[in-house]
């Protein structure tokens, strides 16, 4: 008893061995997230183009705020005068279907008849307000007219040579786009894999983000350097909507960027609990 007691004494004073940290399967892997932002980048370029500059619905809301749509719509108005229903009733809104046909036409897409709805629309209202009758035989009249000059606006030489080149960049928009999604599915197995989805999500949208809205700051303003046509008004117009698309870009990074930021806290937190 008295040998016992000495022993638990013994060892009751000894100080206790600090606990080893529990080991973790966490690893850091840099590498994934520098490729995952590289195919962000990728993939915010190729769909912000394509729901922008290769959008024909888009590009026509930026077309018929220039110069060209200005022309088009001043056109349909003369012949509403001629017609006897005066006061300007087409704007920029009422136009756009069919400045859509036309950039369709030219970008090498299927087209359809344009939703004149607006247009009945914007006749009536504005020949009730002259005191007269807009028959459907007048508005339909003045739908195809608008139609046609609409789509004439995008048949000339220069038009026609612009839009060889935009359906060259759309073709390699569309593959990059393939590329891009293949890779990024294949990417996307491997982190799940190796227990790294989050921790490559963060940095990824961060990184890729960022680098997305640089590239659309450069394109901004080196674009009126690069863009050349036979025309200033061409050119002026070409520059604007690739200006415009390049603007999407440019916030979808920021928004990526910012999302990312909110992704890396989350991780870091969780991780840390």
């Amino acid at each position: 008893m008295r040998t016992t007691s000495r022993m638990e004494r013994y060892h009751s004073a000894e100080p206790e061995e600090p606990q080893q940290p529990r080991p973790t399967n966490y690893q850091r892997r840099p590498a994934l997230g520098r490729w995952a932002a590289f195919l962000v980048l990728l993939l915010t370029v190729a769909v912000g183009l394509r729901l922008t500059l290769f959008n024909p619905n888009y590009v026509a809301g930026v077309v018929s705020r220039s110069t060209t749509g200005e022309k088009v719509m001043a056109n349909v108005n003369s012949d509403l005068d001629d017609l006897g229903v005066s006061g300007d009733p087409v704007t920029a809104a009422v136009i756009q279907p069919y400045l859509e046909q036309g950039i369709a036409q030219l970008y090498g897409q299927s087209t359809t008849t344009p939703d004149s709805s607006a247009l009945s629309s914007a006749i009536t209202t504005q020949a009730q307000t002259l005191g007269i009758t807009a028959s459907a035989t007048l508005v339909g009249k003045v739908a195809n007219q608008a139609e046609k000059r609409a789509v004439a606006a995008f048949q000339t030489p220069t038009m026609q040579t612009v839009g060889w080149k935009i359906q060259r960049a759309q073709r390699l928009d569309f593959w990059l786009l393939v590329a891009t999604l293949l890779l990024l599915v294949v990417t996307t197995i491997y982190a799940f894999g190796v227990h790294h989805f989050f921790g490559s999500l963060g940095p990824g949208l961060t990184l890729g983000g960022i680098m997305a809205a640089i590239v659309g700051v450069v394109g901004f303003l080196v674009a009126p350097a690069v863009v050349t046509a036979t025309t200033t008004k061409l050119t002026s117009l070409v520059t604007s909507v690739i200006r415009s698309g390049l603007g999407v870009v440019i916030f979808a990074g920021a928004a990526e960027f910012i999302i990312g930021l909110v992704v890396l806290l989350g991780h870091r937190t969780f991780r840390k609990s």
